[in-house]
């Protein structure tokens, strides 16, 4: 597998499974809120969120590619704007890659890991992200795509399901004019 994205609502797990991947594989991960924002280090640069998001997006797919042209395998990104998982067949349409989505069928759970994470993130929105989720876990699943419950599940299970995905992997074709890019959701609109 050249690419593996970890894709979630907040709260669903992304970043304790990315890392147990990372620990696992020993393959570069890549969470999206790694790569510097432009505004934070040009502060007198004028720019929208939209636009610094979408050139983000943009430097993390080159950094991405330019790790598989190096021969590392397995690389792993976290934590994608929703927006940017639909994004993704068009950036690595060349690449053997899998999403796996992870989802709750507990809100309650989706509230007790955002309102007590101590990995510094500061996200609090639990409300949202419990919309988010339930979004997700409506929305029809894209190719390559697979969804795994982390709710209620030890982290160790859920590796192992998400290992036997991608031991099982076979490429599909895909064509992307059958799926809605409406049905994703930007932070940044």
């Amino acid at each position: 597998m050249q690419v593996i994205i970890i894709h979630g609502s907040p709260g669903t797990g992304k970043t304790t499974t990315a890392s147990k991947l990372h620990e696992y594989y020993k393959s570069p991960w890549f969470e999206f809120g790694w790569i510097p924002e432009f505004r934070n280090l040009n502060p007198h640069t004028e720019i929208s969120y939209r636009d610094e998001e979408e050139m983000t997006f943009e430097s993390l797919m080159l950094v991405v590619k330019n790790y598989n042209r190096h021969g590392f395998e397995n690389v792993i990104i976290s934590d994608l704007n929703d927006i940017r998982i639909f994004d993704i067949y068009g950036e690595l349409k060349e690449k053997d890659f899998i999403i796996i989505t992870l989802y709750s069928n507990d809100d309650g759970v989706i509230k007790e890991r955002i309102l007590n994470r101590d990995n510094g993130n500061s996200y609090k929105d639990w409300e949202s992200a419990v919309k988010l989720n339930n979004a997700i876990k409506n929305r029809v699943k894209l190719p390559n795509e697979y969804r795994i419950r982390s709710d209620n599940i030890p982290v160790d299970e859920v590796i192992g399901k998400i290992l036997d995905v991608i031991n099982n992997y076979v490429r599909v074709d895909y064509d992307m004019d059958k799926y809605n890019r409406e049905d994703y959701f930007s932070y940044t609109d």
